[in-house]
């Protein structure tokens, strides 16, 4: 993807599309990077990845990434004590590798790099949700990978189902049966006792 979203306040627009994004001014964030602390601004992967997304008072703006210096870090676990594991250049990130991933702009965005994003007709996004994707990368991963067999996750899933009161469960010998709420459907799983 070559953009990176940034929320303004609606105030903000005129001036940021006309002038750019001074980093000394809107910096909003300091990250240790390689053992310096530097200033950056905050960005996101996709639009909907900000709560300000819904917001009325921000306006997201487009950035394109053309020659400015990006890193990216994942925002669960920037206080913990592996800061560097989980932070790397823009260009070295694969999506889908950070639970939380937010991106860190090191530079000044020059006006010709911001446009104002259109929720309704704007280019499409092939990430919706970063935090999202990164569960069903991983999930995926992990089955492509061997990791659990589709019986055992099946198992979990009906157990999972049976806690959040999805299904409802009835014994009848050693089969237990789990009916959808909702279509009705039926699973089935041998029971122990």
């Amino acid at each position: 993807m070559n953009c990176l979203y940034v929320y303004t306040k609606n105030t903000n627009i005129d001036n940021v599309t006309k002038y750019g994004m001074k980093l000394s001014e809107f910096a909003d964030k300091f990250l240790f990077i390689s053992g310096n602390e530097k200033a950056g601004i905050t960005a996101f992967l996709s639009p909907k990845d900000s709560e300000l997304y819904f917001d009325n008072d921000y306006t997201c703006l487009k950035i394109l990434i053309d020659s400015i210096n990006i890193y990216v870090y994942n925002k669960y676990c920037e206080n913990s004590n592996y800061p560097d594991y989980f932070l790397t250049k823009y260009d070295n990130y694969h999506f889908g590798d950070y639970e939380e991933p937010m991106a860190f702009i090191c530079s000044t965005i020059l006006p010709e790099n911001i446009s104002v994003y259109n929720k309704i007709k704007d280019t499409p996004l092939i990430i919706q949700n970063s935090k999202d994707y990164f569960y069903e990368k991983s999930i995926n991963d992990m089955l492509e990978n061997d990791k659990f067999t589709k019986y055992e996750l099946y198992q979990i899933l009906l157990i999972l189902g049976e806690q959040k009161r999805i299904f409802s469960v009835e014994q009848i010998e050693n089969i237990k049966l789990y009916k959808d709420k909702i279509n009705g459907k039926l699973y089935t799983k041998r029971s122990n006792f």
